[in-house]
């Protein structure tokens, strides 16, 4: 692409970001989104022929930018300290865990334009998850009772479901809930080690 093509395209998607900062995601269109950008609806068009195109660079965009802090918390302080700087960061944004909750249901479909790229970052979130755990099995962070593949997925389920019920509730404490819950799933951690050694004796 030319210079001028990618000033288009990065315009657009930060006027993306504004745009579902502001309405819900239903409500953004093609119209609002120029209009933010200060481009007419034919250059939209021209950068993002496909609107499916358009929320996948909006949502990489907005969900990459503190990619670098989360895999350095993870690398620091493990794996649930990174879930949880994640779900930080879904409070102090609750228009980004909108969208994505709005666009994981969406790709769910698999007849939906951009669901083999959500499903292929899902993977990479739990794969990514997984190897941190298996790093802090080794350097003695989690107990090594814990599979990392089952503890990835407890993890991840939690923070789905505090995420929606950061939007669905209007009582919920997310972050002690999560230390609560993280606590609980560590004792089944430490008990299935101690389950092996029992059976090995």
């Amino acid at each position: 692409m030319s210079a001028t093509e990618v000033d288009l395209r990065d315009r657009i998607v930060s006027a993306g970001i504004f745009a579902y900062r502001a309405a819900d995601f239903h409500q953004v269109t093609v119209g609002a989104v120029a209009q933010h950008a200060d481009v007419t609806v034919e250059e939209f068009h021209r950068a993002y022929p496909v609107w499916e195109l358009f929320i996948i660079a909006v949502i990489d965009r907005w969900s990459t930018a503190q990619q670098t802090a989360f895999r350095q918390i993870a690398e620091q302080d493990g794996a649930v300290a990174h879930v949880r700087a994640r779900l930080e960061t879904g409070l102090a944004d609750p228009a980004l865990v909108r969208l994505r909750l709005a666009l994981l249901s969406a790709a769910s479909n698999p007849g939906h334009a951009a669901a083999g790229w959500f499903r292929r970052q899902y993977a990479l979130t739990y794969e990514d998850l997984t190897l941190a755990l298996v790093r802090d099995v080794v350097r003695g962070r989690e107990s090594r009772g814990v599979s990392p593949r089952i503890a990835a997925e407890q993890l991840l389920a939690l923070y789905e479901g505090l995420q929606m019920q950061s939007l669905l509730r209007d009582d919920a404490d997310v972050l002690p809930g999560f230390d609560r819950a993280v606590a609980r799933m560590r004792v089944g951690w430490r008990s299935a080690l101690t389950d092996e050694y029992t059976a090995l004796r």
